[in-house]
């Protein structure tokens, strides 16, 4: 599809949008900006006068928007206001009865600052009545001007006479309004202040109070007269209720300024669009740009890494190699060191076998040999002839060598044994001559 193409059918589109928005409810722009479509309850407003108010007379007023459009700037309204047959307590019997029903056509408007586009005044009465202003003071307040026409029935008296009939009205209404409050609905409450003057054609006719009969006497007939000059009709202080979250300060705007904030969102619409394919193709290149660096990067980092992790794997199995060597190694040890200690153990309890056999027997009275080759005595010894027995271990003779124990003899070292199976040691030279048996006491004697 050409770009052509592409305009046209927006450009249908946005017709079809503006002429039918009821179609899908298809409203383009609900920014509350450039051309806005009102709905029926945006157009309503109720409105109400309190100087009537205060003279007791109930009123209320509605207005509604000729056009639905944000530009629309005439509105029609109408208002009834009626008190009527109230009872008069005051001895003079003041009353004031009135039932009026008013219609009007207003237009409503602002101030435009004169600049390069909006001309400036051309003379006392296009300043007059222009809406142009050098200097805008009042940017948030809507004027509104227009006529209206009322029909009335009256029946007022104030004094001794009093004046009953029907009036007809017609002439300008001119007015203020300024935003007061907006409720959270986003409906508005705005003040109205204005008048309204007009040439009045009044059918009146007089009467007074019988104070004997207690009745009203008609004291001149009425007749339809036009009063020949203007006078005021009405004067309002007045509050506008406003449906809707569209307040006053959006509505009644110059067409100028719809057409040109529209033309103005038309003109952002496409620029945006002309920015987001300009930054839709920046994307894509700087993407397009991105993804090839990328997979250049990855492409090299990825060769990088795979040599590392061969060279990795290369180291790891000779770290591998080496270590199942050196436990083989340590394995191979251990046998032999085991294979040593059984040969050891074994040689020991070899040689405990046979210094076993060779042991001799201990005889009856001898001193049993311990294994770390001390001896004990097993019994009490005979004292030897010719020997004194002691007290406290001081011998009272001096002894012979005969009778003193034989000298030991220095004993021979005994074998090496392990710590964990100990071995007894060979009888030595002076335990050999101990375990012998002991000489008879006559054979001591001759010898002697």
């Amino acid at each position: 599809m050409t770009k052509t193409t592409k305009n046209w059918l927006y450009a249908i589109f946005l017709l079809i949008a503006v002429l039918f928005p009821q179609i899908g409810k298809a409203q383009i722009f609900e920014s509350k900006t450039g051309v806005d479509t009102l709905t029926f309850a945006e157009r309503i407003s109720l409105r109400t006068n309190a100087v009537d108010w205060t003279l007791l007379t109930p009123n209320l007023g509605v207005e509604f928007d000729v056009k639905s459009t944000n530009w629309n700037r005439w509105a029609v309204g109408l208002t009834l206001k009626t008190k009527w047959n109230t009872p008069a307590t005051f001895k003079n019997r003041v009353f004031y009865n009135i039932t009026e029903v008013r219609a009007d056509f207003r237009n409503y408007w602002r101030t435009r600052q004169i600049n390069n586009k909006v001309p400036a005044h051309t003379g006392f009465i296009d300043r007059l009545f222009s809406c142009r202003r050098r200097v805008v003071k009042h940017p948030k307040t809507t004027y509104y001007r227009g006529a209206y026409m009322s029909f009335s029935d009256f029946s007022i008296k104030f004094g001794r006479e009093g004046h009953q009939g029907k009036a007809l009205s017609a002439g300008i209404t001119y007015g203020i309004i300024k935003p007061l409050y907006t409720f959270r609905t986003g409906n508005t409450l705005d003040l109205d202040l204005g008048f309204d003057a007009g040439f009045v054609a009044v059918n009146s006719e007089k009467f007074i109070y019988n104070r004997a009969d207690n009745c009203y006497t008609r004291t001149k007939q009425g007749s339809w007269k036009v009063v020949p000059f203007p006078m005021p009709t009405a004067a309002r202080v007045g509050f506008v209720y406003r449906f809707g979250s569209y307040p006053i300060t959006k509505k009644y705007r110059w067409r100028y300024d719809a057409d040109a904030q529209y033309q103005y969102r038309i003109d952002s619409i496409a620029n945006q669009r002309v920015v987001d394919a300009i930054n839709q193709h920046n994307r894509d290149s700087v993407e397009s740009v991105i993804y090839k660096e990328f997979w250049q990067v990855y492409d090299s980092v990825a060769v990088v890494n795979s040599a590392k992790a061969d060279s990795m794997r290369i180291v790891n199995a000779k770290l591998k190699a080496e270590a199942d060597r050196k436990q083989a190694e340590i394995d191979r040890q251990k046998a032999i060191d085991e294979k040593k200690e059984k040969e050891r153990l074994k040689a020991e309890k070899k040689n405990k076998g046979k210094k076993a056999e060779e042991k001799p027997e201990p005889t009856e009275g001898a001193e049993a040999t311990e294994p770390n080759g001390t001896t004990e005595p097993t019994g009490e010894q005979t004292p030897v002839e010719g020997e004194a027995p002691t007290e406290g271990g001081t011998p009272t003779e001096e002894q012979t060598p005969a009778e003193s124990e034989t000298p030991k003899e220095e004993q021979t070292p005994a074998e090496e044994v392990s710590t964990s199976q100990p071995t007894t040691s060979q009888p030595t030279t002076s335990q050999q001559e101990t375990n012998q048996p002991a000489a008879e006491p006559g054979k001591e004697a001759s010898d002697e």
